[in-house]
């Protein structure tokens, strides 16, 4: 009797869950379709402020010498998993990782630089040193979405590989700088940047550290009391009230520091100062992936657009040995960055983002049931057909223009046998933000006379030329 009760509940269970995912197919399939939680889609303004970020970015790489690369969005999971640690935040908790139909794990690229290590040495790039290396790609992080935060969002980096000096982090540290004041970011630019040292240095201060936090192990936050175990120099980078008063008296780094490491610091520190770019060394900083070491900077905009949990709008450091780590025949040195656009477009007002020209319309005036002179802008008479003739003309006439001005539209009626009165299509583009600064109006008069009509909207006024002075009349 116990057995049959005990499977009649679990009987009722499983139908309660067949009906509740039923209920949500239901729900999803009548709905009108949204995008998934924590991607966004960019049009109008929003994707023109997207293109002016990534054009100051890429002009700013190409000066400095670096040239564009392009990597799959889905790399093996081991790719991220061998490089980035699995004890990091991004392996542990955020990736996008599934199993594919021939039993491989697959992850969505959460970052930039594992996959361009990863094609270095997939295209037999690691004896043509050094590669100086820019991206614009969509990265991938299944966390909590927030505002400067999402799912999907779009990385810009530069990577530098195949240069030990410390002179390229100061080359790295030195673009970045010059692309955000490029931009002219609103607020005010903090640069942090720290040391982590070599491996040797690092050893020795992860072994001190993991003995001062375990004296206070009980007084951590969860997160921090994980981190004791796997990788205690995050602790470092923690914002939980708890342990901003312990970690105030941890160890300082600069004590753990071999004089290689020491020397590599001053060169960068003295290149920075040389080229006048204000920085601020942050004993505390340190980056949560395992495969940094020696110099890491993080770029902070002081707004109240991001608050203080998601300033930071650009950030990099030097990676040496990742090439190897990936199974890679040689130990590359390299050092890189990425900056988040959707940031950088929170902080960035509508009004700074130049918008392009609207195109010209070429307006087509219907055929009329009775021959007539009168050729009002403002007449509304009814809808008539257009000729094939005269809606071939309009598009040559479009075409020409094509050739002085970037864009050209031929304004088309939204009903394939019928078209709008003149009257009814000039307010209609004219209704349009922004407005066109001419329009372009043609029709079987002007066809058969080879010309158009030219309407200058800030003038408001209008002349019929021949279509081989239009040119000249729309500069």
């Amino acid at each position: 009797m116990y057995g049959w009760s005990r499977a009649g509940r679990a009987s009722q269970r499983y139908t309660a869950q067949i009906q509740r995912c039923t209920h949500q197919i239901q729900r999803y399939t009548t709905q009108a379709p949204r995008a998934v939680r924590g991607m966004a889609d960019r049009i109008g303004v929003a994707e023109h402020k997207h293109q002016h970020i990534l054009t100051h970015a890429r002009t700013t790489a190409t000066r400095y010498g670096y040239t564009p690369i392009h990597t799959p969005v889905i790399e093996y999971s081991s790719i991220f998993e061998r490089t980035l640690g699995t004890n990091s935040d991004v392996v542990g908790k955020e990736l996008y990782k599934f199993l594919d139909s021939s039993n491989a794990w697959m992850t969505l690229r959460p970052e930039g630089t594992a996959s361009v290590a990863r094609a270095i040495i997939t295209n037999k790039l690691e004896h043509a040193m050094p590669q100086r290396l820019f991206y614009s790609e969509s990265m991938f992080r299944h966390e909590r979405p927030q505002r400067g935060r999402q799912r999907q969002f779009e990385q810009f980096g530069v990577e530098l590989v195949g240069v030990a000096h410390p002179a390229a982090d100061v080359e790295c540290v030195q673009l970045g700088w010059d692309f955000l004041c490029a931009l002219k970011v609103p607020g005010q630019l903090v640069l942090h940047i720290n040391t982590l040292g070599d491996q040797e240095s690092r050893s020795a201060y992860r072994e001190a550290l993991a003995q001062y936090f375990g004296q206070h192990r009980d007084k951590l936050s969860d997160d921090s009391q994980r981190r004791l175990d796997t990788n205690p120099l995050r602790i470092l980078d923690s914002k939980h009230e708890s342990d901003l008063h312990i970690t105030a008296c941890a160890p300082a780094y600069s004590d753990y520091l071999t004089p290689a490491s020491r020397a590599h610091f001053a060169f960068v520190t003295n290149g920075l100062h040389a080229l006048n770019i204000p920085y601020t060394v942050n004993p505390r900083l340190v980056r949560g992936l395992d495969y940094y070491q020696h110099t890491v900077w993080e770029v902070e905009c002081v707004s109240s657009e991001l608050g203080r949990s998601q300033a930071t709008v650009l950030a990099g450091g030097r990676y040496d040995g990742l090439t190897s780590m990936l199974g890679g025949s040689r130990k590359l040195p390299g050092v890189g960055w990425a900056s988040g656009i959707e940031r950088l477009a929170l902080v960035m007002p509508d009004e700074h983002v130049p918008v392009p020209e609207p195109p010209v319309p070429v307006l087509i005036i219907p055929d009329q049931p009775v021959e007539t002179t009168d050729r009002s802008l403002t007449t509304d008479r009814p809808s008539r057909e257009v000729k094939p003739d005269v809606y071939a003309y309009a598009m040559r006439v479009a075409r020409d223009i094509r050739k002085f001005r970037s864009a050209c539209v031929v304004h088309n009626s939204s009903d394939s046998t019928k078209h709008q009165p003149l009257g009814k299509q000039l307010a209609s583009v004219l209704a349009r933000q922004p407005t066109p600064t001419h329009v372009v109006i043609v029709g079987s008069h002007e066809m058969e006379l080879n010309r158009v009509i030219v309407r200058d909207t800030i003038a408001q006024t209008q002349h019929e030329i021949s279509i081989d002075n239009l040119g000249q009349a729309l500069n």
